[in-house]
């Protein structure tokens, strides 16, 4: 084994935990360990989110040696709890002044992120593996961002020895909602900590070209030390894929619920009720109490929830689904943002129906490939004018593949990889 094909992951969020933060990464070790790297990747014992997919076990390379370590970090039910207690704290002034505390309390401990307790067991152990097989070449992702903390320590430590990349699933300190959300001093802290990242770390790769840009025009010593691998479609997960006529009929929507400031699909809803188009719209993934109060409110009953399903089951759905439906956080960050599910849905070759931000990445990459409709998530005449042209004629959206090899997750992978070949 050569030793420039000797790689250590550090992965908060991996299988089998669930939900989309989870492919990235995933789909990198899957391709590096195909192209013949071996590939050490270290996690956490306890998961970090309470959703599970069994399924993408299987996806993990049996030659992939995984470091499942300790931590502090709050676990999955205590992250629930959390979301449930800013749930409850909006009723009554008694628990509102309790969730105020507890927030400020929260902002106190964990100015990066409640998964910092993670950082000295992930480095600790870290540290030993290179030292031990004589790693140069070190991955890291992040959500959360406190995992670029053991990033840091390991530089410090090895110095030039090793080669880090810095894998920036979001933009960290370009969120407009932390700045509106966030107290001074914790947003001092998260700007100091991303910048130190920057300067550390040998390259940093973000998801799309605007976000890039942002950053190099915040430090423009960043240029030639960062680009841009954005999210993907692993085509191998659609081989021998059948699709599940359960939403041929229907609106389909896999993902979360959880945001109703910024992404919610109450604005949809209220469009599909009063104009009377109320076709049904099947939903998996999750979703938050207050998203479910919202709609049960509304009465929206061409509404039906159907929990978390594996990965699999979610692309058999869509791949039967008379329109696809993906919403994208209204907010100025998102309109830079490439969710990994729109490349999904674009290989469905199944109307899309996409409401997000009034312009951005997604909106372009929609239009160019003629696969469906983009609406401004907060303009109801926008998504009456996309959702009846859908129906009228599904059968004229639908991408053409060609256009989309680029996004093939080993393409991807690919690129990943010369970022260490060349150095």
């Amino acid at each position: 084994m050569k030793a420039d094909k000797r790689i250590l992951m550090i992965v908060n969020e991996f299988p089998p935990t669930g939900e989309s933060g989870v492919q990235r990464p995933l789909k990198f070790l899957k391709y590096l360990a195909a192209d013949g790297w071996l590939c050490h990747v270290v996690t956490p014992k306890h998961l970090p989110k309470s959703v599970q997919d069994e399924s993408l076990c299987a996806e993990v390379p049996a030659s992939a040696i995984i470091h499942r370590t300790p931590s502090l970090g709050f676990r999955a039910k205590a992250v629930d709890k959390v979301a449930e207690l800013r749930f409850q704290g909006n009723r009554g002034k008694l628990k509102a002044t309790f969730m105020r505390f507890l927030m400020t309390l929260n902002h106190i401990i964990f100015p990066i992120d409640k998964q910092i307790g993670w950082v000295p067991f992930a480095f600790i152990h870290s540290w030993w593996l290179i030292r031990k097989h004589r790693i140069r070449n070190v991955y890291i992702t992040a959500f959360p961002f406190s995992a670029f903390l053991v990033g840091i320590l390991l530089k410090k430590c090895f110095k030039d020895r090793i080669f880090w990349v810095a894998d920036y699933r979001d933009a960290w300190q370009f969120q407009p909602i932390l700045e509106d959300v966030l107290p001074a001093f914790r947003w001092n802290i998260i700007r100091h900590w991303d910048k130190k990242v920057l300067e550390y770390c040998d390259r940093a790769v973000f998801v799309t070209p605007v976000t890039l840009d942002t950053y190099t025009k915040r430090y423009r010593w960043l240029k030639g030390r960062a680009c841009y691998i954005t999210n993907g479609y692993d085509e191998a997960d659609f081989q021998d894929l059948k699709a599940d006529p359960t939403a041929s009929d229907a609106m389909y929507y896999m993902g979360k619920l959880y945001d109703l400031e910024r992404g919610s699909i109450l604005p949809l809803l209220k469009v599909m009720k009063e104009k009377e188009l109320q076709l049904p719209l099947m939903h998996v993934g999750t979703i938050d109490k207050a998203t479910r109060a919202a709609i049960t409110k509304g009465r929206y009953d061409f509404y039906s929830y159907h929990g978390y399903v594996s990965h699999q089951k979610a692309l058999e759905l869509a791949l039967g689904a008379k329109i696809n439906l993906l919403l994208i956080n209204d907010d100025k960050e998102s309109e830079a943002v490439y969710t990994g599910k729109v490349f999904e849905l674009l290989r469905a070759q199944r109307p899309i129906l996409a409401l997000g931000p009034r312009r951005g990445v997604i909106k372009d990459l929609i239009e160019s490939t003629h696969s469906g409709e983009y609406a401004h998530l907060s303009n109801p005449g926008q998504i009456e004018t996309a959702l009846r042209k859908l129906l009228a004629a599904p059968e004229s959206y639908s991408c053409d593949l060609s256009e989309i090899r680029q996004y093939e997750r080993q393409h991807l992978t690919k690129r990943l990889a010369e970022l260490y070949e060349r150095h």
